[in-house]
């Protein structure tokens, strides 16, 4: 029997420690390719048809989220963007939708709640994230 591959999250958030949490916290779930900025991602991440959510942080070095979007639309037409930031406000929210982002999620925000925007997106069941059942599966997958 052939395994089925697991959804692609691309997370593109320059803050490193914030990058490595959201890898840790979204390969319990999902195949994660992270990016610390826009130029690595348009480097190094092949255009796809495959479905992807894309976790991309509004404010990067050298490129923002937003300029980002229309690369991610063009190469990636399966692809939706979850936009994050902590500079919200109804412009850049009218900015993100124009844009072609599925969804923004204000900072901070807790995991489950990225979890079930992801979710969501790729038409997967809901289920409620618990951090012990995912760890303990992620064990016995590797076991």
């Amino acid at each position: 029997m052939m395994e089925e591959r697991q959804p692609h999250v691309v997370v593109i958030e320059d803050n490193v420690t914030t990058n490595n949490l959201l890898r840790d916290w979204l390969k319990l779930s999902y195949r994660v390719t992270c990016f610390l900025d826009a130029e690595s991602l348009r480097k190094l991440l092949a255009p796809s048809e495959d479905p992807v959510v894309f976790v991309l942080d509004y404010n990067l070095p050298g490129e923002d989220g937003l300029s980002l979007q229309s690369f991610l639309n063009e190469n990636f037409p399966a692809g939706k963007t979850i936009l994050i930031s902590g500079l919200f406000d109804s412009a850049l929210t009218e900015q993100a939708e124009a844009a072609g982002v599925a969804r923004t999620l204000p900072k901070p925000f807790a995991l489950p709640a990225l979890d079930e925007h992801i979710r969501e997106l790729l038409g997967l069941p809901d289920t409620k994230t618990n951090l012990v059942d995912l760890a303990k599966s992620a064990e016995v997958q590797k076991g």
